[in-house]
C-alpha cells in the first residue's frame, strides 16, 4: 500500500442486520483534505469512526501511512493511530483549563515544550491569554478554536472531524472554516470531514467523497463534482437540478427545447440544469434555448431569483446574474451546452 495518510479497502460495517458501509474505498492523502458529504444515515459518520478505531469494521483494510491499523483479524486502537479529534460538541474537558485541554495529548512532553507549544497553537487560534480560562466562560467559537488547537497540539498526521460547524452561527460557521483550513494546511496533517453542508465541502475540500446508504456514489475535486456529478442523486447535494429527458444520437443531444452537440455516448438521458446556468443573454456557446414566463422575482445579492413556469419547465427556478431586475413575464432562456448535466436513464 502507498503511504496515504489514509485509505480505505472495500471497507465495509454492519449492525446487525443493517449494512451501514458497504464497500467502500478510497485514500487522503497528506496534507489533502476530504470530505466525506451525505444525507442523514448513509454512512459518512461510521466511515469516521471506522478510521478513528471507534468502530469495527466487517470487512475490508484500513491503512494510514503505509500500514493497516484494521482489518477482520485486529484494530489498532485510536491512541496508536496517530490522529487527531475534533468534535461536533467540542468534547473539551470542563474541569481542565484551556491549557491542560490542549496539553492533554501531549503530556509526555517536557514541560517547557508542552508549555511553548500550547502558547503557539492559542496564539494561532487567537485564544492567547485563555490559558487559565475553563471551557463554561468560552463562548462556542471560543471553545471550537480551544478544540482545534488540541487536536493539532500532538502533531497528528491526520485530523478527523465530524460536523466541526454545525453549532456554530453562520459568520462564526464561515470563519472557523477558513481557520481550521488554514491550520491544516499550515501543519501538513490531512483532513477527514464528515458533513452534511455542501458549503462546507465545497468551501474547504481538495476532494468530497459523497455517500448514500452506505455507498460511495463519487469522489472527486469540488470542480468536477459539482459541474459533473456521476448521477443525479450527487447533483442534487448540491442545490436544486431543473430536469428534463432528452435522447443522444451519434453526439446530438434533442429534446423539447431542440438540438446540441454534446459529448456523450447513444442512448436516453436525464438532461439537469443548475439554476445558475440558466441566462436571459445568449452567449457564443452552442446550447439550448427556450421560453418560458418568469414569476416571483426577488433580489438574492448579486443575482435575481425566479420561479419559472411553461411547457416542461413546471417548478422550475432561475438564478440570473445581471444589474437590473428582470421583467415578469414571458423570456427567451438559454443554457450553454457545457452546463448540461448528462445522466443516463
Amino acid at each position: 500500500m502507498s503511504d496515504a495518510a489514509l485509505r480505505f479497502v472495500d471497507v465495509s460495517c454492519q449492525f446487525g442486520h443493517e449494512q451501514v458501509v458497504n464497500k467502500v474505498s478510497f485514500d487522503v492523502q497528506p496534507s489533502e483534505i476530504v470530505c466525506l458529504l451525505g444525507p442523514s444515515g448513509c454512512g459518512k459518520t461510521t466511515s469516521l469512526r471506522l478510521a478513528g478505531g471507534m468502530e469495527t469494521l466487517s470487512g475490508g483494510e484500513i491503512w494510514m501511512a503505509g500500514q493497516c491499523v484494521a482489518n477482520q483479524q485486529m484494530a489498532r486502537p485510536p491512541e496508536t493511530r496517530g490522529i487527531g479529534f475534533l468534535f461536533q460538541d467540542f468534547a473539551l474537558f470542563p474541569h481542565l483549563s484551556i491549557a491542560d485541554n490542549v496539553s492533554f495529548g501531549i503530556r509526555n512532553l517536557a514541560d517547557s515544550e508542552k508549555r511553548a507549544r500550547v502558547s503557539m497553537l492559542l496564539e494561532k487560534v487567537d485564544l492567547a491569554g485563555f490559558e487559565d480560562k475553563f471551557p463554561d466562560t468560552l463562548s462556542g467559537g471560543e471553545q471550537q478554536r480551544a478544540a482545534l488547537a488540541r487536536a493539532l497540539a500532538p502533531r497528528p498526521k491526520l485530523v478527523l472531524m465530524d460536523e466541526p460547524f454545525s453549532n456554530l452561527d453562520p459568520q462564526l460557521r464561515d470563519q472557523m472554516r477558513d481557520l481550521t483550513m488554514h491550520l491544516l494546511k499550515q501543519s501538513k496533517a490531512a483532513g477527514l470531514i464528515v458533513t452534511h453542508d455542501a458549503a462546507d465541502a465545497l468551501r474547504m475540500a481538495d476532494r468530497i467523497a459523497v455517500l448514500n446508504k452506505g455507498d460511495l456514489l463519487q469522489i472527486a475535486t469540488p470542480q468536477e463534482i459539482y459541474f459533473q456529478p456521476a448521477q443525479y442523486d450527487v447533483a442534487t447535494m448540491f442545490g436544486p437540478v431543473n430536469r428534463l429527458h432528452g435522447q443522444v444520437e451519434a453526439g446530438v443531444l434533442s429534446c423539447g427545447f431542440g438540438t446540441c452537440a454534446v459529448d456523450a455516448a447513444d442512448g436516453t438521458y436525464q438532461i439537469g440544469m443548475r439554476p445558475e446556468s440558466l441566462s436571459l443573454q445568449k452567449g457564443d456557446e452552442p446550447g439550448l434555448s427556450f421560453t418560458a414566463e418568469l414569476n416571483h422575482i426577488r433580489a438574492f445579492g448579486s443575482e435575481w431569483l425566479a420561479d419559472l413556469s411553461g411547457a416542461d419547465v413546471a417548478g422550475w427556478h432561475a438564478r440570473l446574474r445581471q444589474a437590473h431586475a428582470p421583467q415578469v413575464g414571458a423570456h427567451k432562456i438559454y443554457v450553454s451546452a457545457r452546463h448540461l448535466m448528462l445522466f443516463r436513464v
